[in-house]
């Protein structure tokens, strides 16, 4: 009464059972880390609080230029630290790309290289 299975036809349909079980053996991979808009919100908070620190800086430490204060980026990297020029660079290309700083340089600024480019004051965080 009870029937044996019968032997494959092809060799594909073996091979498709041996895969299916290292399949079935296999763990699940763990899903990935979902990156919330609340994660998001924080970065862009951050980057508001360091534009707003720079803009702080260069209106206590600067000069008082044509269209407003302005101050030399070698004359802000040491108030700012000396070992933070690359976040330096990073948050005046922010505050640039945002509209609160301006500079003659269309690249990002480097440090002996670009310590006479003035930066100067836009429009003040909120």
């Amino acid at each position: 009464m009870s029937e044996s299975p019968e032997p494959p036809k092809t060799k594909l349909v073996q091979c498709q059972h041996e895969f299916q079980e290292k399949l079935h053996e296999m763990q699940t991979p763990p899903p990935p880390l979902i990156r919330s808009a609340n994660n998001q919100h924080e970065t862009d908070y951050n980057v508001m609080d360091e534009i707003t620190r720079v803009h702080r800086l260069i209106r206590a430490h600067g000069e008082q230029g044509d269209f407003g204060m302005q101050m030399k980026f070698g004359n802000l990297i040491p108030i700012y630290g000396n070992n933070q020029v690359d976040k330096l660079s990073e948050v005046l290309a922010n505050a640039r790309k945002n509209g609160f700083v301006n500079y003659t340089l269309k690249d990002f600024l480097q440090q002996d290289r670009d310590e006479d480019i003035y930066i100067r004051l836009v429009k003040t965080p909120v």
